[in-house]
C-alpha cells in the first residue's frame, strides 16, 4: 500500500504557482532526444495545466527545417513516446507555441538571427524577454555555443536568461 505524503516545501502555500511566459529556444532540437523526451513532457505540462499559454519552444539545429515540418516531428514523437495527443485542440494550441530557427552553432550569424527570430516571438506570444537556452547537444558545443550567446547578448539578464547544460560534463562521478 501506497501513503501519499504531503510535501513539506508546499505547506502553506495557498496557491500553485504559475510559471511566467517563456521561449525555450532548444539546440540540437533535430535529435531524437527532443522528439523522444523532451517535447512530450513539456506536451504532458501543457495538458495537466502546468504552462501559461504563452510558453513557446523554438528548435534551433543545423537542419533545413520549416516550422511545420519541426511541428510534424513533435507530434509524431508525442504520439509515439507519451500518452498521445489527445483532445486535437490541445495539440493545435501547442503547435502554435512550436518554431523552428535553422542555424549552426559556431556561425555568429545563427545567433543574430536567431536573436531577432526571438525578439519577434516576444511581441507575437507575448513572451517578455523571458528565454531558456537548452543545449541538448555533444558537451564538446558547450563552450562555443555559451560563447556565441553571449557574445549575441542573449544571457544579459540572469532574471529572464537561463541557459541549460542537458548532458553530464567531467570524466567521473
Amino acid at each position: 500500500m501506497v501513503t501519499l505524503l504531503e510535501n513539506p516545501l508546499r505547506v502553506g502555500l495557498q496557491q500553485e504557482r504559475t510559471a511566467e511566459p517563456a521561449i525555450l529556444v532548444i539546440f540540437g532540437a533535430s535529435g531524437d532526444l527532443t522528439q523522444r523526451k523532451l517535447v512530450p513532457a513539456i506536451y504532458q505540462m501543457k495538458r495537466d495545466r502546468r504552462l501559461p499559454p504563452e510558453t513557446t519552444i523554438v528548435g534551433v539545429a543545423r537542419r533545413e527545417w520549416s516550422h511545420d515540418y519541426f511541428r510534424d516531428q513533435m507530434r509524431e514523437g508525442i504520439e509515439q513516446f507519451s500518452d498521445g495527443i489527445g483532445a486535437e485542440e490541445m495539440w493545435k494550441d501547442f503547435a502554435e507555441g512550436l518554431y523552428y530557427c535553422p542555424g549552426d552553432i559556431d556561425k555568429p550569424e545563427s545567433y543574430q538571427k536567431l536573436k531577432a527570430f526571438l525578439g519577434e516571438l516576444d511581441g507575437k506570444r507575448g513572451t517578455r524577454g523571458n528565454r531558456v537556452f537548452y543545449l541538448s547537444v555533444s558537451p564538446k558545443f558547450f563552450p562555443e555555443a555559451i560563447r556565441q550567446l553571449g557574445a549575441a547578448a542573449m544571457l544579459t539578464d540572469p532574471m529572464k536568461n537561463r541557459l541549460v547544460i542537458e548532458k553530464p560534463f567531467g570524466t567521473d562521478i
